[in-house]
C-alpha cells in the first residue's frame, strides 16, 4: 500500500493540528536499566572512568574517580572486595555506587571480554557469588544507546527519517513499558536492546531532532503499546496472532515497502531431512507437512506425518523455536520466522510423486551433499540419508507487528518523512511532544 499524495496532505495535516492541540505531558527525568544483557551473570568486573568526575561509595568509604582512572570489584563465597591500585578493601554492604554529577562516561567489562561503555551512573549490588548491575541515566541519553542497535547508524546516510521513526518508537516504548520506579532491561529478549555509549554514533542526532515526541492513541491520548520488528516479509500481522490480545493500533495487511531488501531478512530457506525433522518432534521420518496460515501466510500450526502414519500438530511458534539458530550467526539459512512454506525433496533415486498432499520441489534428485545433509544448523552427516529432505521457504525476521524496520529504511531512502513513517505503521494514533 504506497502513500499517495492525497494522503500525504491529509497525513501532514492531522499531525500539525495535533501538534498545536495537544496538551504536553512532562517525560523528563533519569531511567534505571538493569545491564543483563552483556552482564548476565558477572563475578569479576574492572571498571574505568572515561570523563568527567565521579563519586565511589560503599560502605562507610567515599572516593573520588577522575578520567582514567579504574577499580576492580571481585565476589566469591568467602567476601567481597574492591581493589583501586594497590589498595583492597573488604565490601561488607550489598551495594557499590558510581555517580557524576558532570555528564560523567564510564566503561566496565568482565575479564577477557571487550569494554561497554556507558552514560551516568552505575549501582552494583552483590546477588550470590556475583554482581547485578544498574545505569542511571537520562532518557534521551538512554534512547541514544538503543535506536542504533534497533536500527543502525549506518542507515543515516540514506535513511535518517526511519531511524528518527525508531526513535519516536523506542522512546514510546520505554514511557509505556518502565515499571513504576523507572527501570527497564537492556534485553532485547525482554524489552529493548540497549548498548550505552558503546552504541552511539549517527543515531543520536535522530534522537535529538524528535526529543519528546512519542505515539499516543487518537482518542485516549495514552501511549500505546509499541511493537516493532526487524523484517514483516512483505506482510505485516495483528496482535491477537502473536499475542492473542486484539490491539487496534495495528492491521494485518501487505507491505510493499518491506519487499525486496533486508538480504536474508527478506527471504531464507532452510533445509532438514525428514528423518531429522521426524526425530526432533519424537516421530519416525516426515513424508508429509501441512501448514495451516493466517491470511498474512504465517504459519499457526504445523501438521507433521511420518512414514509409520503417525500424526503430530505443532503450533506454528513453537516449530519456530525448535530451529531457531539461538547462539549462532544468523544467515539465508536460517529458520527466522512463522512466514514460510514448505517444498520436500525426494531422496535420491526414489519417487513419492503418488502420494496425495506430498509437497515437493522441481529437482527430484538432491545430490551427495543434499543427501547427506542433516539441517542447515547441523550440517552434514558422514553417511547419506534415504528420506529426502525438507526446505522451508521464509520470508521475514521477527513477528511482524508493527513497523518494519527494513520497511522504514526503504520508505526513508524513497523521500518519506519518519511521521509518514509512523502514520503507515501505527494505525489510529497521534505524534505528540512530552516536554
Amino acid at each position: 500500500m504506497v502513500l499517495k499524495n492525497v494522503k500525504q496532505k491529509a497525513f501532514l495535516f492531522v499531525f500539525i493540528v495535533t501538534f498545536i492541540l495537544m496538551p504536553k505531558v512532562c517525560l523528563a527525568g533519569n531511567v534505571n536499566v538493569n545491564l543483563i544483557w552483556k552482564f548476565p551473570d558477572p563475578h569479576w568486573l574492572e571498571i574505568e572512568v572515561r570523563q568527567g568526575t565521579y563519586v565511589l561509595r560503599f560502605d562507610q568509604s567515599k572516593l573520588s574517580l577522575s578520567s582514567g582512572e579504574s577499580i576492580k570489584i571481585g565476589c566469591s563465597s568467602i567476601a567481597r572486595f574492591l581493589l583501586r591500585g594497590n589498595q583492597l578493601s573488604v565490601v561488607n554492604g550489598q551495594d557499590i555506587k558510581l555517580a557524576t554529577s558532570n555528564n560523567g562516561v564510564f566503561r566496565v567489562r568482565e575479564p577477557g571480554k571487550d569494554w561497554v561503555s556507558y552514560r551516568g551512573d552505575l549501582k552494583i549490588s552483590a546477588q550470590g557469588t556475583g554482581w547485578t548491575l544498574l545505569n542511571t541515566l537520562d532518557r534521551e541519553d538512554y534512547l541514544k544507546g538503543v535506536v542504533p542497535i534497533e536500527m543502525s547508524n549506518a542507515w543515516a546516510a540514506k535513511g535518517f527519517e526511519a531511524l528518527k521513526a525508531q526513535a519516536v518508537a523506542a522512546r514510546t516504548y520505554l514511557l509505556k513499558n518502565a515499571d513504576k520506579n523507572g527501570t527497564i532491561t537492556d534485553s532485547p529478549d525482554i524489552h529493548q536492546a540497549y548498548w550505552g555509549k558503546t552504541a552511539e554514533g549517527e543515531a543520536s542526532r535522530a534522537v535529538d531532532e524528535t526529543k519528546g515526541e512519542v505515539l499516543v492513541d487518537i482518542t485516549s491520548r495514552q501511549p500505546i503499546s509499541i511493537f516493532y520488528s526487524s523484517h514483516n516479509g512483505g506482510y505485516s500481522e495483528e496482535t491477537e496472532h502473536v499475542w492473542e490480545n486484539h490491539d487496534p493500533h495495528y492491521t494485518s495487511e501487505p507491505d510493499s515497502f518491506s519487499e525486496g531488501i533486508g538480504g536474508f531478512t527478506d527471504s531464507w530457506n532452510f533445509y532438514i531431512a525428514a528423518d531429522i525433522l521426524g526425530s526432533s518432534f519424537s516421530l519416525a521420518p516426515i513424508r508429509k507437512v501441512n501448514l495451516k496460515k493466517y491470511e498474512s501466510g504465517r504459519v499457526y500450526e504445523v501438521e507433521l506425518v511420518d512414514w509409520l502414519g503417525k500424526e503430530k500438530i505443532i503450533t506454528g511458534g513453537a516449530f519456530v523455536r525448535k530451529f531457531y539458530p539461538v547462539g549462532q550467526s544468523l544467515s539465508s539459512d536460517s529458520f527466522l520466522g512463522r512466514l514460510f512454506r514448505a517444498d520436500y525433496i525426494f531422496p535420491n533415486g526414489s519417487d513419492f510423486s503418488g502420494i496425495p498432499g506430498l509437497l515437493k520441489i522441481a529437482n527430484p534428485k538432491p545430490g551427495p551433499l543434499l543427501s547427506r545433509l542433516k539441517s542447515s544448523n547441523e550440517g552434514l552427516s558422514s553417511e547419506e540419508r534415504n528420506f529426502g529432505v525438507f526446505v522451508f521457504e521464509g520470508h521475514g525476521w521477527g513477528h511482524g507487528v508493527g513497523m518494519s524496520q527494513w520497511g522504514a529504511y526503504n520508505m526513508a531512502m524513497q523521500g518519506y518523512s519518519y511521521q509518514e513513517i509512523l502514520n503507515y505503521y501505527y494505525k489510529n494514533t497521534a505524534l505528540i511532544k512530552k516536554p
